[in-house]
């Protein structure tokens, strides 16, 4: 293996999805072997080494079909999650705290955090937070594109923002150390977040607006508000959020999201976030798998990034974050 200069950390996968049998990558059918290398897929474990990780946000994410027993299925992923964690040796570990981080080597060992993609995982029932704290989520998307209890998706129809609910929500999970997750809202939505957020809180896979002006991307003015409160974005690698049409390889226009995030925000909120295993297959990619984590590194020393900067978007910029919330 060569030696990773620059470590990764990755604020968002749907590989869980893939490991009980519901991968969103073309001709990749069957229950996934997180632990072995699959060539088919974004993420496994051997990818995660040879790329450098050093922590992968691990989604939970319900599909409209699973919504009628939703917590009994985000339980059952993280059933699946504990049993890759026990069949690893200690190569795949959780992350319950910042402190956990410095137990990952890159190459060797990988932390893992798990994250809600979307509140419906609650159910409509704030306690159903401690439960699932309980079991190691550290993470929590208010929403996916959906409405829910809590707050308005960015394909919901409407005016609305994060409801009554949402906002204690908000405040149940300063009062832990949890991360809160704007990915997915309406724009009324994110700006109820800003407007009650009292601590950081990230945007885990979203790309610049002013580069590619598609509802998931995030505004100058959405990304300066992250910023000011402290917290991250993470750059993702979904084709269609990164260029409508390719007039260079990908890579390049995604560098252009980074460049973007970095002229709005600064460079202490730029970061990562691929949504690996959660896009199908598609002609041109930024990168086609984990492994190949060092080729961003690569594209941003090439645009001029030096080595510090280089750091700060692979992975120092989510280690600042996940320390200070989760160590709070």
């Amino acid at each position: 293996m060569n030696a990773i200069l620059h470590p990764v950390i990755d604020a968002h996968t749907d590989a869980l999805m893939a490991v009980i049998g519901k991968s969103q990558i073309s001709n990749d059918p069957g229950r996934r072997n997180f632990l072995k290398r699959n060539e088919k897929s974004h993420i496994d474990l051997p990818k995660l080494l040879e790329g450098g990780v050093l922590c992968q946000f691990m989604a939970l994410f319900a599909g409209d079909e699973d919504l009628p027993e939703v917590r009994a299925y985000t339980n059952r992923m993280i059933d699946e999650f504990e049993a890759i964690v026990a069949a690893s040796n200690g190569a795949f570990f959780p992350v319950l705290t910042g402190s956990d981080l410095d137990k990952a080597v890159p190459g060797k060992r990988v932390g893992a955090l798990l994250s809600i993609e979307g509140a419906e995982a609650l159910d409509g029932r704030l306690t159903a937070l401690e439960e699932f704290y309980k079991r190691g989520v550290r993470a929590l998307g208010l929403s996916w594109n959906r409405r829910n209890p809590f707050a308005r998706g960015v394909k919901a129809e409407g005016t609305d923002g994060l409801t009554p609910l949402g906002v204690e929500l908000v405040a149940k999970m300063e009062a832990k150390p949890m991360i809160v997750d704007a990915s997915h809202l309406s724009d009324q939505a994110f700006d109820d977040l800003a407007r009650v957020a009292r601590r950081p809180f990230i945007a885990s896979h979203s790309n610049s607006r002013s580069v590619n002006d598609h509802p998931r991307n995030l505004t100058d003015t959405q990304i300066a508000r992250i910023a000011d409160r402290g917290g991250a974005i993470g750059a993702v690698f979904v084709p269609n959020f990164v260029a409508k049409s390719q007039t260079k390889p990908y890579i390049e226009h995604f560098v252009d999201h980074i460049d973007a995030i970095v002229k709005a925000g600064g460079i202490d909120c730029a970061a990562l976030g691929s949504d690996f295993d959660g896009y199908r297959g598609v002609e041109g990619h930024v990168i086609a798998d984990a492994s190949e984590f060092p080729l961003i590194a690569e594209a941003l020393t090439r645009r001029g990034y030096n080595s510090d900067a280089v750091d700060r978007i692979m992975w120092k910029n989510w280690y600042r974050v996940i320390r200070e919330i989760l160590n709070s």
